[in-house]
């Protein structure tokens, strides 16, 4: 069991209005719902999962809610949930509200559908932070910076974004260090995820701050990117001290050049081994572009995403957002100061 310090006590309670302000904005939580907090306790000095989960508890619980607090082990993406967790989940009523904030991965559920999918299927609302293995205690200030912003003007720049994507044909994204990418994304719909889940089903990251699409095909994917912001490798997420970059043909990563190409290599030979397909573990699976204003790069991949001012990569599976991509690996990688065209115009949002 993990006890709070006290400087960390202190710091949740002077950050309740934030935890508080995220509920009532991004789910609008009713108060008759049922609320089910999954976390664990993560290690010695990185404990930012468990520390936003009682985030979370205290706010709600203050304000009179019943909430059913849960702590596992932390998991990796071949392992499942623990018993209790499972048996909460299957017993939560319908059209209730689920928060998981864990330092890797919730787990499997034992049968093909992601939580995601469970969500939809049982009208589950749900705020999720995953990944956060790699973050300080001491960076927790930092992921209150980026939730409490303007959700409205964040949301009313998605919608733009997204507006110009869907109506696309063809994204270049250049950057000065030598980026120079081109998509095919006709027919392909963007996903503003900019903190709106307060549907049936739906759901998403804390903190948010991304427009993101899937290429339309395989073919249609071509160039070069030079990340200087932060990669997600096989152990965790970094930020970089020297460029890498990534050549791509055909949308397939078919060589690497900077001071960590060997951590990435390593790390799609890795999934590779693991793969059923492993010809799609180094196929480019999304562009995003970060519009989140209080975000700030920390080498945590579910943070460098959402940074304003930033765009990534994702390599690896995009079945769950509109691609065509199914495999075990999605790996988010940054990079910093890019130009967006779209068909052509240089997108000035």
């Amino acid at each position: 069991m993990y006890f709070l310090p006290k400087e960390y006590q202190d710091q949740l309670d002077q950050n309740i209005a934030t935890f508080w302000a995220v509920l009532k904005t991004c789910i609008k939580i009713k108060k008759d719902e049922k609320i089910l907090i999954i976390t664990d306790y993560g290690n010695t000095n990185h404990n930012l999962s468990y520390l936003l989960a009682k985030g979370y508890q205290k706010a709600l619980e203050k304000k009179g809610f019943m909430v059913e607090f849960l702590v596992q082990d932390i998991k990796k993406g071949f392992m499942h949930v623990d018993s209790h967790v499972r048996q909460a989940l299957d017993l939560l009523p319908e059209n209730n509200v689920i928060i998981v904030s864990v330092s890797n991965k919730l787990g499997r559920f034992g049968e093909r559908r992601s939580f995601r999918q469970f969500a939809r299927e049982k009208g589950h609302r749900f705020l999720s932070a995953s990944g956060l293995k790699d973050a300080r205690n001491s960076q927790f200030p930092l992921f209150m910076e980026a939730m409490r912003i303007n959700y409205h003007r964040m949301q009313k720049r998605g919608k733009a974004i997204k507006k110009l994507w869907d109506k696309g044909k063809e994204l270049r994204i250049t950057s000065e260090l030598g980026t120079d990418l081109k998509v095919d994304i006709t027919e392909m719909e963007a996903i503003s995820n900019a903190g709106e889940y307060d549907s049936v089903g739906k759901g998403g990251n804390l903190p948010a701050g991304e427009v993101y699409i899937a290429p339309r095909g395989m073919k249609g994917v071509s160039g070069k990117v030079v990340l200087d912001g932060s990669i997600r490798h096989e152990s965790g997420s970094k930020l970089l001290s020297s460029p890498l970059t990534m050549y791509i043909e055909s949308g397939a990563i078919v060589k690497m050049e900077g001071e960590d190409a060997a951590l990435m290599e390593e790390t799609f030979a890795t999934f590779e081994a693991r793969a059923k397909f492993p010809e799609r573990v180094r196929l480019i699976g999304e562009i995003g572009f970060g519009i989140n204003s209080g975000a700030v790069l920390m080498g945590l991949a579910l943070m460098d995403e959402k940074v304003a001012g930033t765009a990534h990569i994702g390599i690896g599976s995009n079945a769950w957002f509109g691609g065509a991509i199914k495999t075990i690996f999605h790996g988010d990688q940054t990079f910093k100061n890019p130009t967006v065209y779209v068909d052509g115009v240089k997108m000035l949002l």
